[in-house]
């Protein structure tokens, strides 16, 4: 191992050395995860003294590798599975340029890379290439916004403190938690004990608002134990084609893992041209969540297990970091379930034990993966590993 400097295209840089806590990947993977962006898609991890780099090309799914920083020898590879960046990222600091030989094919120009990543696209079928660049836009746009970055138990709170201002109580039936506010234009939210969550807005002025039909299809993809909770809603609601009501909806975004879109109202935004303040989510929602707000924590007073919150911290510290938004802990990060091992039994049971929030990881992660959301409790004694 020798001393590694990792950049972007944002002059962000930071210098890793051998002997710390963090290995070579890990840390550069935490670099990336902090500074990724819809406009930051490029991060390099270099050897200065031997002129080496290896560069990760995230927005075009390519890595390639680079010998001499003036005369340079790059060669490049298509990206294949989530666990390239790790497997790679590893091999480079340990054994530079000549270490990443046998994990080709390395193609010697742009042309060679761009027919390759031509013909892998083409065996996995993915989608038409102009809808599929669509929706990814509308997906980044949806994570750079207010709602995707804000925790949910500061949303919670704020919902609460939004419901009650208009005269109204939070209702809790079999640990099921709904808020509501607003008359014609109306958001509804319910969040389960365990964390899972659907926020539902309604615009009246919206182009989404059109029939009874394309509404309910908006709903599409969410996840059948979220659906049950808009059901039947005391709310203005439209007809679901497998029966009954669901609640009227310009904007549906699911809590079942990291905040969503719903698939269907993707797919509705996609196919009429529109942006995501079609959905009534800035106007309705998210203008109220700027405020500052320290939400209480549930069961902040007792003392977390100790064992438990150290071993926690130590897998974190070995498999894990926080994503962009800090509002998860992702361990085992492009770790298969095969690979995590029994480990990641061990980390499921310190979730329980710890009383914390696991939720699904987001389409594309490994099967190992973890996703947990962040508690304040939690940070503060991971202040003490990072």
């Amino acid at each position: 191992m020798r001393p590694l400097t990792f950049s972007d295209d944002k002059d962000n840089e930071q210098d890793w050395l051998p002997g710390g806590d963090q290995s070579a990947e890990d840390a550069f993977l935490d670099f990336v995860a902090r500074h990724r962006d819809t406009d930051n898609t490029s991060f390099c991890l270099e050897d200065t003294p031997a002129e080496e780099a290896l560069v990760f090309l995230v927005d075009v799914g390519a890595i390639c590798r680079v010998k001499g920083f003036q005369d340079s020898h790059t060669e490049y590879r298509v990206v294949t599975t989530s666990g390239d960046h790790r497997t790679l990222a590893a091999e480079f600091a340990g054994g530079g340029f000549t270490a990443l030989d046998p994990h080709g094919p390395w193609l010697p120009d742009v042309e060679s890379f761009l027919q390759a990543r031509t013909a892998h696209l083409d065996q996995r079928a993915t989608p038409a290439p102009a809808k599929q660049d669509r929706a990814q836009e509308l997906r980044a746009e949806f994570d750079r916004s207010v709602l995707r970055r804000t925790h949910p138990r500061t949303l919670r709170h704020h919902l609460e403190a939004l419901t009650r201002a208009e005269g109204r109580e939070p209702v809790t039936t079999s640990g099921v938690t709904h808020y509501s506010f607003g008359t014609g234009d109306t958001v509804n939210a319910w969040f389960t004990a365990a964390g899972r969550g659907l926020v539902v807005t309604f615009d009246r002025s919206s182009p989404l608002n059109s029939t009874e039909d394309s509404r309910a299809a908006l709903y599409d993809g969410v996840p059948e134990d979220l659906l049950a909770l808009a059901r039947n809603a005391p709310t203005p609601t439209v007809t679901h084609p497998e029966g009954g009501n669901l609640a009227a909806a310009t904007g549906i975004f699911t809590f079942a893992g990291p905040c969503a879109m719903a698939d269907g109202l993707v797919t509705r935004l996609q196919e009429d041209g529109l942006d995501i303040e079609a959905t009534g989510v800035d106007r309705l929602l998210e203008r109220f969540l700027t405020a500052d707000v320290t939400p209480a924590v549930d069961g902040e007073a007792a003392p977390l297990d100790q064992e438990a919150l150290t071993a926690f911290c130590q897998i974190w510290a070995d498999t894990g970091y926080n994503d962009r938004w800090d509002t998860h802990y992702v361990l085992f990060d492009s770790n298969t379930v095969e690979e995590a091992g029994p480990a990641r039994d061990d980390l499921l049971e310190l979730v329980s034990t710890l009383g914390l929030e696991r939720v699904d990881a987001p389409p594309g992660a490994t099967s190992g993966e973890v996703w947990v959301r962040t508690d304040p409790r939690i940070d503060a004694e991971l202040g003490n590993w990072a």
